[in-house]
């Protein structure tokens, strides 16, 4: 019998696991609520603490039987305040304050800083920025390492809050000691995608692979939240697997109105160049207290499907806040509705890449599908590349991507627009086309007689290329199979 018809899965949602929603039961919620990645947040913790949490997603997912990918996001050179009272402290405009290296509890006039150089990277007449830029001082005077400053716009400082330098040179490594450890950790894990923090060059990409040992392919996405990474932008393209679009900072560092023009030129790039993109920060803020979004958040989300987001991302939204399920829902909500809008079948100029045949295969299946009205694209096994292509020319139709490895399996699943089916090591075109047509019929997606495309690298195994393109219908194999 067909089971009622599956929902297209469109732009993939990533919640950030945290103290609301670290018990088994809650990320299977998250994962019920529409999931498809779980994000490791490694500012907040370290293999010790996060490890025992990765282990329980796998745990959910299993449960839930779903390919939930794990995202792994470390912290980089954010610079932070130190210890406040847990209250925080009231910062009044026009008051003085200052930032110190000494070891002491923050007060409403004095906080550590943890960045031993920051007397060197401010003068007189310096703009810092506290809490996300909610908070604005004005370098005053340079005493030994103490900073003294005067509270330009005041607001209540907590602890390990971040401090932004807009438009100055930090000079500190973007792969901070603590980073080198825990992509040292991930190494010898099975973490699915690792995201490096306030990249500003594709040597800090190269330092990163090398850190995850060079032998084993760890996918790694570059997070854009440094104004020296936009003007190196295509150099971290070529060195990263995805970028993300991390708009907190990028927010604080570059006047906020340039965020939202940046963020679609960006999105455009990384689809030419077929990286996975993803748009995080601030997307449903208002859900970390409130049960439902702002109309503003609502439009915000559904922009960042229709410029082509692979992946939306929640973070204190599902890590720390009220309603962790109900933001996902949310998420999930905005998503659909957005793909009833969606330009379909957009080009990407991407062929003068490297992957020149699995580009025009991916390119010539979604043109063919869409002209023969199919239900489905299917990749082959062994064809992820193809099926990231094809991903990448927003077909309106569900992509089927098969594989055999839980791993892949689990990358596709951040692919926008891809559902992967998992089938036995080394099936043949036939048993392949079995699975893919059988996950075809239990979806909804398709009934006998109807036509599905499948492209893939034939000889199956053989580590070509993609080649092949085939038109297929789909048999009632309840007779005789």
């Amino acid at each position: 019998t067909m089971v009622g018809m599956q929902p297209l899965d469109h732009t993939k949602i990533i919640a950030t696991v945290g103290p609301a929603s670290a018990s088994l039961d809650s990320l299977r919620a998250l994962i019920r609520a529409g999931a498809d990645a779980i994000r490791v947040n490694f500012s907040h913790g370290t293999g010790a603490t996060l490890g025992p949490i990765m282990q329980r997603v796998r745990e959910a997912a299993k449960l839930e039987r779903e390919h939930i990918a794990i995202l792994a996001d470390i912290q980089g050179p954010k610079l932070r305040v130190g210890e406040m009272p847990r209250a925080g402290a009231l910062l009044v405009e026009g008051q003085p304050f200052t930032l110190t290296q000494r070891a002491l509890e923050g007060t409403s006039e004095i906080v550590q800083v943890m960045h031993e150089r920051l007397a060197q990277d401010v003068e007189p007449g310096t703009q810092i920025l506290l809490a996300d830029g909610s908070i604005e001082l004005d370098v005053v005077a340079i005493e030994g390492s103490d900073v003294r400053c005067q509270i330009m716009t005041g607001g209540r400082l907590f602890s390990h809050k971040g401090l932004n330098l807009p438009g100055r040179k930090v000079s500190v490594d973007t792969l901070t000691e603590k980073d080198h450890e825990d992509l040292r950790y991930l190494a010898q894990t099975d973490v699915d995608i690792v995201a490096i923090s306030f990249v500003r060059s594709a040597a800090d990409l190269q330092l990163a692979r090398k850190l995850l040992g060079g032998g084993r392919t760890i996918p790694v996405m570059a997070k854009l939240e440094r104004p020296e990474a936009l003007d190196n932008l295509d150099e971290i393209l070529d060195q990263s697997d995805g970028i993300m679009v991390a708009r907190g900072d990028l927010g604080v560092e570059l006047p906020f109105e340039r965020v939202p023009v940046l963020q679609k030129n960006i999105l455009t790039r990384a689809a030419e160049r077929g990286k996975w993109a993803v748009v995080a920060t601030q997307m449903l803020g208002s859900m970390v207290l409130a049960r439902r979004p702002s109309r503003a958040e609502a439009s915000d989300v559904v922009n960042a499907v229709l410029d082509g987001a692979d992946a939306v991302m929640l973070s204190e939204e599902t890590a720390a806040g009220d309603n962790p399920v109900l933001a996902v829902k949310a998420m999930d909500a905005l998503t659909r509705s957005a793909e009833q809008v969606a330009r379909r079948g957009r080009g990407t100029e991407s062929g003068n890449d490297a992957h020149s045949f699995a580009v025009g295969a991916a390119g010539a299946a979604v043109a063919a599908a869409q002209r023969l009205d199919a239900r489905a694209i299917v990749t082959l096994a062994g064809s992820g590349l193809t099926a990231l292509q094809v991903s990448k020319w927003l077909p309106s139709l569900p992509i089927v991507a098969l594989s055999s490895t839980s791993a892949t399996l689990r990358r596709l699943n951040l692919l926008r627009g891809v559902r992967p089916v998992e089938m036995p090591h080394h099936a043949d075109l036939e048993v392949q086309l079995g699975f893919a047509e059988r996950f075809l019929m239990d979806a909804g997606w398709a009934k006998p007689g109807d036509v599905v495309v499948t492209v893939g690298a034939v000889p199956l195994g053989s580590g070509t290329e993609t080649n092949t393109i085939r038109f297929h219908c789909v048999r009632d194999r309840k007779a005789g199979s």
